[in-house]
């Protein structure tokens, strides 16, 4: 398939029909799965604190050794307390979201999600979704985190990065409700949407550059949130 033809300029908007979007699925999905099995077969080594083993260390270390973090620290606490901010604005958007959702429950007294709003509950359960993969992975631990933080005795999981799948799930699913809200708004549209998008790429770009994670958790996350928004895509609108 040329991905290309699929993607096109409909009425001021990117769209992409429902072949290349399974397309994407399915190459995301099998991207993300090759990446965590080759991060617990591959270039496995006792590189973390703790002697904790990580996958396709090489790659992760020439990464890490780039920013040169202090070895008393271990990490930038600018760009954490960066991280922890543009996470706050992303915890906000998913709140206002599902807090819609769960109001219009509230609103059409049942649960059976009849009186909702169908975007808002596709929303919802993108988040549920997410929440649940970040709990599987969170007990299959593929890659511990390349530092201890103040108060932790051992390394935490740290694959997929929270942080980043925070980022591509909040804004990516805010930038949908931006083009349901404001269909008639072009302008407006447009740029709601590209303030998202920046917002998305400051909080993949600082949890990166903060040393917590390495490369491949950043690369996990991405296409995990990837995956996510491209199982939503299918949902919203209906």
């Amino acid at each position: 398939m040329n991905i290309f033809k699929e993607i096109y300029i409909d009425d001021g908007r990117l769209t992409i029909s429902d072949e290349g979007r399974g397309f994407l699925l399915k190459n995301a999905f099998l991207w993300f799965l090759v990446l965590t099995f080759a991060l617990k077969i591959c270039n496995v080594a006792e590189v973390g604190p703790d002697a904790a083993e990580v996958g396709l260390s090489r790659v992760n270390i020439w990464f890490r050794n780039l920013f040169h973090y202090s070895k008393e620290v271990g990490y930038s606490p600018f760009w954490y307390n960066l991280t922890r901010i543009f996470g706050y604005l992303s915890m906000a958007a998913c709140a206002l979201w599902a807090g819609l959702f769960v109001r219009d429950m509230i609103l059409s007294g049942g649960f059976d999600g009849a009186g909702t709003d169908k975007n808002l509950a596709a929303s919802f359960f993108l988040y549920v979704l997410a929440a649940i993969a970040l709990v599987i992975f969170h007990y299959l631990v593929v890659n511990y985190s390349p530092v201890l933080l103040p108060g932790k005795t051992k390394p935490s999981p740290s694959y997929p990065a929270f942080y980043v799948l925070l980022s591509v799930v909040a804004w990516g699913s805010t930038s949908f409700h931006i083009a349901d809200i404001f269909d008639e708004k072009t302008k407006l549209r447009r740029i709601l949407i590209a303030i998202c998008m920046v917002l998305m790429l400051a909080g993949i770009i600082s949890c990166t550059l903060c040393g917590l994670n390495w490369l491949t958790d950043i690369g996990g996350a991405i296409l995990l949130g990837i995956l996510l928004l491209l199982i939503y895509s299918f949902f919203f609108y209906l």
